[in-house]
């Protein structure tokens, strides 16, 4: 293996031979992801001429966990910001109809006022509802089926007409608490995963859930955007899709009986579970982007390719809590699968915000592998910099390809306003060390600019935590540590400097082209 000198003498070559007459619209990013003997190095071909608006998926949406914690001024907080710093303009939980916010009495009486509390909070941080409509209450469920700590009641109701009757009567009230002009802005989608305990009932059974809540929305406005269906694993497309494709006994509309599709996917092989313990097996990130492709397919044939298709829930695992949420390695499977979705998909909304999060009891260790961005002491970990970094980019994307494509490492380039940013990831696919990555910029001019990263203790601070004894409650010096360990480094860079990126590790270039 050569040694570092080697290495920095192997780029200046190729920077100074063989790439000396590229154009002023062509940047050259040479790559070598990994030092082994005779492996050649990889150029990045970044064409500046070829322009296209970027399409920023990532900036759709985001998840909380469940409706009650939006009465917490802390998640609002960490919800502001996030809209803020992030771009995230949609906000989705679990459970808006559940015991815990009184919305059905026991004589059958509807209580929304808690409700369109939480939802004014939303609207407080600058955000818009996606409003999943679920659990059932249990003044109108069939059965004691519940999960969750929060316990998400998951059985069909006793009389079907009661579920549209409480659909027609929230959506009355939203529309004369906040005007039909502002809930047409929302999103409407029906229950959440009911291909899992969920849902207690069959698929027939969701479908007439569906059903009756479209046509108790649509009886309040036409304008109001409903789908699903909110399934696992990109399940029950084909067959959501040829449901919606006809009238129904309870939707009797002709037409496509739906605005928008969503669906979640996660890649990992763990089957559901209620529990917030266990192991779990990662699957490699480009699983994403075959299960979204697959469904892109489906709505393509049946309703063309505009159609809407949102990627509701997704994260690098699902099941137990993970470190892997925790990791730096988060941060470049964030930008791998958002770059491959961007294509396929309308919007985005990661799974979740913030370790403010219940659904398997609250846990007070900074790091425990929640899902969020943020940790439960509000430091953002390296995927909320990977968020940042994307919102970042500029509006007009230029095209970039790889001579020899790899799964862990990409680019996504833009422009805005004369100023290039080159987003560059190196995602450790699972189970393996990850290979280096090095790179040199050529043809570029007088290139100056900086170079901004997401590496352990700059921008993520869980291997900071871990080399601080992994403690469960922190003192105001550990506190201080993770802090400054949850910062981004910056630095300046010119032409012919070289740009080592480590696995698991981003970064965001930034300058002007050619001066």
């Amino acid at each position: 293996m050569p040694d570092a000198d080697e290495i920095h003498t192997e780029i200046c070559n190729w920077r100074t031979a063989g790439y000396s007459n590229l154009t002023s619209v062509t940047l050259i990013l040479l790559i070598n992801g990994s030092w082994e003997e005779g492996r050649a190095m990889k150029q990045l071909i970044l064409n500046t001429e070829v322009k296209r608006p970027l399409s920023k998926i990532w900036e759709f949406g985001v998840n909380t966990c469940h409706a009650p914690l939006w009465l917490r001024t802390d998640l609002a907080g960490q919800l502001k910001r996030q809209h803020e710093e992030l771009g995230f303009r949609h906000i989705r939980f679990h459970d808006v109809f559940g015991d815990e916010l009184g919305v059905v009495d026991s004589e059958g009486n509807f209580h929304f006022e808690r409700v369109i509390q939480i939802y004014k909070n939303v609207l407080a941080c600058g955000m818009k509802p996606f409003v999943e409509l679920s659990s059932m209450p249990g003044a109108l469920a069939s059965g004691e089926n519940h999960l969750c700590f929060y316990k998400f009641r998951s059985d069909p109701p006793t009389r079907w007409e009661a579920w549209r009757e409480l659909i027609e009567t929230f959506l009355r009230t939203l529309t004369d608490s906040f005007g039909e002009d502002e809930v047409k802005t929302w999103y409407f989608e029906v229950w959440n995963e009911p291909d899992l305990p969920f849902w207690s009932g069959d698929r027939d059974g969701y479908f007439r859930l569906y059903d009756l809540a479209r046509n108790a929305i649509k009886s309040v406005s036409r304008s109001y955007r409903v789908g699903g269906p909110a399934t696992s694993k990109t399940k029950w497309i084909p067959e959501f899709v040829a449901h919606v494709s006809k009238p129904s006994a309870d939707d009797p509309d002709d037409g496509i009986r739906c605005d928008f599709i969503s669906t979640h996917a996660y890649p990992s092989d763990l089957a559901f579970l209620n529990s917030a313990e266990g192991s779990v097996r990662l699957e490699q990130a480009s699983v994403m982007r075959e299960l979204y492709t697959a469904v892109r397919q489906v709505l393509d044939t049946a309703w063309g390719p505009d159609f809407p298709l949102f990627a509701g829930e997704w994260n690098s695992s699902a099941g137990p809590y993970a470190f892997n949420h925790d990791e730096c390695n988060n941060a470049p499977f964030v930008c791998k699968t958002m770059c491959e979705l961007r294509g396929l998909c309308t919007g985005s909304m990661y799974w979740g915000a913030s370790d403010i999060y219940e659904e398997g009891g609250f846990h007070y260790a900074p790091f425990h592998g929640g899902y969020g961005l943020e940790t439960v002491n509000s430091i953002p970990k390296a995927a909320y910099h990977a968020f940042r970094f994307l919102h970042d980019l500029g509006e007009t994307e230029l095209e970039a390809a790889f001579d020899q494509p790899s799964e862990e490492h990409g680019a996504l380039a833009t422009e805005q306003n004369g100023e290039i940013r080159v987003l560059v990831w190196n995602y450790r696919s699972p189970e393996t060390a990850g290979e280096p990555l090095e790179f040199g910029i050529s043809g570029a001019g007088n290139c100056r600019g900086t170079v901004e990263r997401i590496e352990p203790g700059y921008g993520s601070a869980y291997e900071t935590w871990r080399e601080l004894g992994s403690p469960e409650f922190l003192d105001y010096r550990s506190f201080e540590k993770l802090a400054a360990a949850s910062r981004t480094r910056r630095e300046d860079f010119a032409e012919g400097e070289t740009i080592f990126l480590a696995p698991g590790t981003v970064a965001l270039l930034c300058f002007r082209h050619g001066q």
